[in-house]
């Protein structure tokens, strides 16, 4: 890594960072690139998933290949019924969905962040507090990247995202497609990181913050 993006890094928290690097993950399987993790009140994580809805067939996960299979989903399938998760911390790579909000409600998580809007929803979603820029281009770079692999670059949901997430689908078309698909989400953003915070600065200038 670059020292610009190891700071960032550093300065992002784990809980933006391990949930991208399981959105990657998921990327490198051939799912959708979504990624959750669950932290105590001490920042420690105690559950995490990936999306395994749409993973190739095989793999051990009870929800695998189930419309549940959400990130958010299988993180909480990990804990047991009886654990106290009110002072808990769920992060997602991306907004969760009305269904896995509702999932974590009824488990009593504390809190519920997110790193982006997801580009799936039919419309533009809040973006999210207190997550620098950078991070929310790389999670929707990762998103947009599985859904043009698994529904090919005329998807309905990339056609959106060029009207509403227009600076990620410009380095999406600038971004070859393995340069995201090595061992590891570092390595991946290293040779891309200037383009990502420049795409961030871009963003933020069009949305007027």
């Amino acid at each position: 890594m670059t020292g610009d993006l190891i700071a960032a890094w550093h300065d992002a928290g784990l809980g933006v960072t391990r949930s991208l690097e399981l959105a990657h993950r998921s990327l490198l399987a051939g799912g959708l690139p979504v990624g959750a993790v669950v932290m105590d009140s001490g920042g420690e994580v105690v559950a995490e998933g990936r999306n395994r809805a749409y993973d190739p067939p095989g793999g051990d996960d009870r929800l695998q290949g189930s419309p549940i299979a959400h990130a958010e989903m299988n993180a909480l399938a990990r804990i047991a019924v009886s654990a106290d998760l009110s002072t808990t911390t769920l992060w997602s790579s991306h907004r969760p969905c009305a269904m896995c909000a509702a999932a974590c409600e009824f488990a009593g998580v504390g809190r519920v962040r997110f790193v982006a809007p997801d580009p799936s929803d039919d419309q533009a979603g809040p973006d999210p507090i207190g997550v620098h820029g950078p991070w929310l281009i790389v999670a929707n770079l990762l998103f947009l990247t599985g859904i043009r692999a698994y529904s090919g670059a005329g998807a309905p949901i990339l056609l959106r995202a060029r009207d509403r997430e227009r600076e990620t689908t410009d380095l999406l078309d600038m971004v070859a497609p393995q340069q995201l698909r090595t061992a590891t989400l570092s390595d991946a953003l290293g040779p891309i990181w200037p383009h990502v915070v420049n795409a961030a600065q871009r963003r933020q200038h069009r949305i007027g913050g």
